[in-house]
């Protein structure tokens, strides 16, 4: 193995994620990483990476890096301090988990109690950096992989490992438990192991691709359903190969941008009106969100085969499953897309059947659309602003440069089925709250901050119900786009509630909080001036409360978005 000739320890761990590829180290900070920002304030004034990005809140920055990563594709890498810098962020672990975001977790931690020299200030208060076991423990099951190195005889190839066995499909975070006293270590020379190769992904066995292509190719009325399959922008493109070779249309509850919205066989979000007559659902990327609900509902609804292609079609992290399938297979969509249009693309098809199948799916994309404005319009005098109305402002004034980060509950229907004209390109819609499956509020203007960064010529605008906007950082979020110019659009969908939770009559009728109109915990109230906290980062905001002047509102605060000012648009809305 070769050496590498280092100042110190710590020297030598960031020129191992300089080799890895790594571009960004996200932040918030803790006395244990002197040595590290030393030698990454070195590396960085000579333009070399990773830079360093320091961030106010732990949660900002998980979700920044989980941002960078939908946006970009490759694994960042992020420290927080011991034990309580990393419980801080822990929802945001447990989403990065779930929705299979690599990221390579550095943490503090000491080893020794007897007149430290390294680190903060010494005394009695570091009995608080240890914990049984190792801290990983508090969040072990939101992790891959996990480690606790005793030496940095090896450790440039454990970081190594560390950051390929997060990137090694199903993908997800892993975690280095790093003690000051490996940290400040003086060395001359470190052990560097020799660099990771590209590593192929999973796919079927060939019969399996054959049986697959078989039941396509005699498909009378097929379906396809997606929610994550764009976080790979080939398979986008190899989806669009094989809905148009057969003429099959697609349906998306988008995660990512799955599909183009401009394609008439574009069908929208919602399968369930087609599943009676279709013989065929091919559930692609989406087996963590499937198109319906209850799992064996769909038994009831269509005598469809049922076909699952997912990395992890199992759901291996949920203790309950039940959603049926016909047919299993463990692959990456790109990977089997590309295998299917390979074996189809020379295969003589039904001619008739094709054109019969496109002239229906054609005439419902028009319909579909026709039926949205029909009822946008219908409500655009609605006072409070009525939220269909909001969307189809938004799609309207929006351009194929704009990227929409959504978390909102409520409204998240309307966002998906409304706000789509820029969603004809990879990379132009991301879900903050679970791009794969709902993984907690509080994450979208970190995920948005971190698409902002990996895109700087796009524009980026943060889609936030009310509540959802006060479980994220704000201030830390506001703070970081102003620190290093990273100007990003927020729009609040302010209902002054917790819409979601109002489901009291489902289950009491007739009881309290229905007759007397006192329902707990929906309030979200009295709803203060939110416009007011950008001003503090010399940010520009409105509060729009007349529907005649939303689209109005929505052009000045792009406007100053794109002249580089974080903005915030308070939208208020009816219930």
């Amino acid at each position: 193995m070769d050496e590498i000739i280092v100042e110190d320890a710590a020297h030598g761990y960031v020129e191992m994620l300089n080799r890895l590829g790594v571009d960004y180290v996200f932040s918030s900070p803790g006395s244990e990483f002197i040595p590290l920002w030393e030698h990454l304030a070195i590396y960085n004034s000579e333009e070399k990476k990773p830079y360093y990005i320091n961030l106010r809140h732990e949660g900002t920055a998980l979700s920044m890096a989980k941002g960078y990563y939908m946006a970009t594709g490759r694994a960042q890498a992020l420290m927080t301090h011991v034990l309580t810098g990393l419980l801080h962020g822990a929802m945001e672990l447990k989403a990065a988990y779930t929705d299979q975001i690599p990221l390579l977790m550095l943490v503090g931690q000491n080893r020794t109690h007897d007149n430290e020299v390294y680190g903060g200030t010494p005394g009695p208060h570091y009995l608080s950096f240890t914990e049984v076991g190792g801290q990983e423990r508090l969040v072990q099951p939101y992790l891959k992989w996990a480690d606790s190195p005793e030496t940095n005889a090896n450790i440039l190839s454990v970081i190594q490992r560390a950051y390929q066995i997060a990137n090694t499909d199903v993908k997800g975070p892993v975690l280095l438990n790093l003690s000051r006293e490996l940290l400040f270590e003086k060395m001359t020379t470190m052990k560097i192991p020799e660099p990771i190769h590209d590593q192929g992904t999973v796919t079927a066995d060939p019969s399996t691709v054959e049986k697959l292509k078989e039941l396509l190719l005699g498909a009378t009325n097929p379906l396809i359903y997606a929610r994550y399959l764009g976080r790979n922008p080939k398979a986008v493109e190899e989806l669009i190969a094989l809905a148009n070779l057969l003429q099959i249309p697609v349906f998306e509850l988008p995660g990512y941008m799955n599909f183009p919205t401009d394609n008439p066989l574009h069908m929208g979000t919602s399968m369930l009106p087609y599943m009676k007559e279709a013989d065929l659902i091919l559930v692609i990327d989406s087996s963590s969100w499937p198109p319906w609900y209850p799992p064996n509902s769909i038994r009831g609804k269509t005598g469809a085969k049922i076909v699952f292609i997912d990395p992890d079609p199992v759901q291996l992290k949920y203790p309950v499953y039940g959603y049926p399938s016909d047919l299993t297979v463990t692959a990456d969509s790109y990977t089997i897309l590309k295998q299917l249009n390979l074996l189809i693309q020379n295969k003589k098809l039904n001619g008739a059947l094709m054109k019969s199948r496109k002239e229906r799916w054609e005439s419902e994309h028009k319909k579909i659309r026709e039926e949205q404005r029909r009822k946008a319009l219908a409500a655009k005098d609605n006072s409070p602003i009525d939220p269909a109305w909001l969307c189809y402002c938004i799609d309207e004034i929006i351009d194929k440069e704009t990227v929409i980060v959504n978390e909102t509950i409520t409204h998240g229907g309307l966002i998906h089925s409304y706000i789509e004209s820029n969603r004809t390109q990879p990379g132009t819609r991301y879900e903050a709250t679970g791009p794969i499956a709902h993984t907690g509020l509080g994450q979208g203007m970190g995920v948005a901050l971190g698409v902002k960064l990996a895109m700087p010529e796009k524009t980026v605008i943060a889609l936030e119900g009310d509540g959802t906007f006060n479980y994220n950082p704000v201030l830390a979020a506001f703070g970081a786009a102003q620190e290093y110019n990273l100007p990003f659009m927020t729009i609040i969908f302010n209902n002054s509630c917790y819409a979601a939770m109002k489901g009291h009559a489902r289950y009491y009728p007739k009881g309290y909080s229905v007759t007397q109109n006192q329902y707990y915990g929906v309030g979200c109230g009295p709803t203060p001036q939110y416009a007011k906290l950008v001003e503090a980062y010399n940010g520009y905001s409105e509060t729009v409360e007349d529907p005649s002047e939303l689209k109005k509102a929505l052009e000045r605060t792009i406007k100053e978005t794109r002249s580089g000012k974080v903005t915030l648009l308070d939208v208020h809305l009816s219930r």
